[in-house]
């Protein structure tokens, strides 16, 4: 499997793990969700991995691509939005996990996540191959 096959599973499982924080331990829903994050996985997508999110706008009165069971983007489009949570966006780990096996799976994905991206290809543009 290449890195990017493997990058897209690893940002697949880091979104299962942070998706139900978003959704029901935030005190409201989604709330850390905003129009820039949106026009950022645009670019992030288009630049990173050639591909044209336009045709994925949702009808969504202030996020772009806010769907009914949250965000339509895949997880490894977005890559801000996959690895935040307000408790590891604030204090570094997630506050309520007794036997601490939500902290040591975030962190051994994120590692993983972060050891593919330093070695991931990039699209080619323009006959130039992005670092």
């Amino acid at each position: 499997m290449s890195n990017n096959n493997d990058l897209i599973v690893l940002y697949q499982q880091m979104a299962d793990l942070t998706s139900p924080e978003c959704a029901s331990v935030c005190r409201a829903p989604h709330s850390c969700c905003s129009p820039e994050y949106c026009v950022i996985a645009m670019e992030y997508a288009r630049e990173e991995w050639g591909v044209d999110l336009s045709g994925s706008i949702t009808n969504h009165a202030r996020l772009p691509f806010m769907g009914s069971n949250g965000c339509v983007v895949a997880p490894h489009l977005r890559p801000l939005c996959t690895l935040h949570t307000c408790e590891v966006n604030g204090l570094g780990f997630k506050k309520n996990d007794p036997d601490g096996s939500w902290n040591e799976r975030y962190s051994r994905i994120r590692e993983a996540i972060d050891d593919l991206e330093c070695r991931r290809e990039r699209p080619v543009d323009n006959g130039v191959r992005h670092a």
